[in-house]
């Protein structure tokens, strides 16, 4: 009884959330909260039901969890809101319908896997589709500009960051065999912030070309010293990671849209290209900068200094944005897959 009823309320937090995250581009905090209150009440009232064994696990998952979403927040993986309606489904699940052994500090990754799976399916497809449409479609693939300057980057960077993880995955598994064995998903996602945060870190070639030098040298005293056990590169996973950087190369060409400037509203985020056009302005108030993420959300004074703008002489009657892609519905379709395959399976 109790899995069912906690399925049922996160199920419908995932509803409204979406339909909040389509209409108003917000997910609200007092929606998570009610659900999270009705939920710990419901766990307060079916107590009985509740497997006291794996309390602990419950909250190693939760703090995991916690961590995580953050991360992917710091990263621009996804919004504040979306870490947030994540996390309450996480409270929502009891972890002993995850079917796992307390040796995997982190089942919860089976749900995160189920929502970034329907995302990337949705986005592929759309993709395709908005590219079919696309008259201009042969241009933007000559566009993504694979020259000689931009492969050796990418090379540079695939070797830093195998190097990087191989030294990473060696004394994980060396000296915490058996948490890498149980944690090999759990280590992945480590393993791909770790490279979200060098990559962010390091830009410059030469910065790129000294870290593998050391990372290299590092690999070389752990073979020295524990012996000759080398992870063989992966040439389809090399293609892979190639191929996957010109998909999102050209998907990112179709997260733009052209409005009205009388259509814009506030929390709309701005395009580089249209703040640019502002900085010849000498109306005060208009945005000087974007990161083209949920940090430059416009606010209400910021949209109205921009329809005043477009009445000057400079000012223009439309304008770019990035298109908004709710994530709300993902973890939706990904929470009830994952409640299908954890209740019915």
């Amino acid at each position: 009884m109790l899995l069912y009823i906690q399925s049922i309320i996160a199920i419908i937090l995932g509803i409204i959330s979406s339909i909040t995250d389509f209409k108003n581009k917000k997910i609200y905090n007092k929606n998570i909260i009610l659900a999270v209150i009705v939920s710990i009440f419901t766990y307060a009232v079916l107590w009985n039901q509740i497997e006291l064994i794996y309390i602990k696990s419950y909250l190693i998952n939760l703090g995991i969890g916690v961590v995580i979403s953050f991360l992917f927040f710091y990263f621009k993986i996804w919004a504040a809101g979306d870490a947030k309606l994540f996390l309450a489904i996480v409270i929502m699940i009891p972890y002993e319908l995850y079917e796992v052994e307390t040796n995997n500090v982190f089942p919860g990754l089976y749900l995160l896997i189920m929502i970034f799976s329907v995302a990337f399916i949705y986005v592929f497809f759309e993709t395709v589709y908005l590219w079919i449409k696309d008259k201009e479609k042969l241009k933007k693939i000559k566009e993504l500009e694979l020259g000689k300057e931009k492969i050796k980057e990418f090379i540079i960077r695939y070797f830093m960051g195998y190097f990087i993880i191989l030294f990473i995955n060696n004394i994980t598994l060396k000296f915490f065999t058996e948490f890498k064995t149980n944690n090999a998903g759990l280590m992945l996602i480590c393993n791909m912030l770790t490279l979200f945060f060098i990559y962010r870190v390091i830009r410059e070639e030469k910065q790129l070309l000294m870290v593998t030098f050391i990372f290299i040298v590092a690999n070389i005293l752990y073979y020295t010293l524990f012996g000759l056990d080398i992870y063989s590169i992966n040439i389809k996973i090399f293609i892979l990671i190639l191929l996957i950087m010109m998909f999102r190369n050209i998907s990112e060409k179709y997260n733009y849209e052209e409005i009205k400037v009388e259509d814009l509203k506030p929390r709309m985020i701005l395009s580089f290209e249209s703040v640019l056009k502002f900085y010849s302005s000498r109306i005060k108030g208009l945005p000087q900068s974007t990161t083209e993420t949920t940090d430059s959300r416009l606010t209400e004074k910021e949209v109205e200094c921009i329809k005043r703008w477009s009445k000057s002489k400079k000012g223009k009657k439309t304008i770019v944005i990035v298109r908004h892609m709710p994530f709300a519905p993902f973890i939706l379709f990904g929470e009830i897959l994952f409640f299908i395959f954890k209740l019915y399976s």
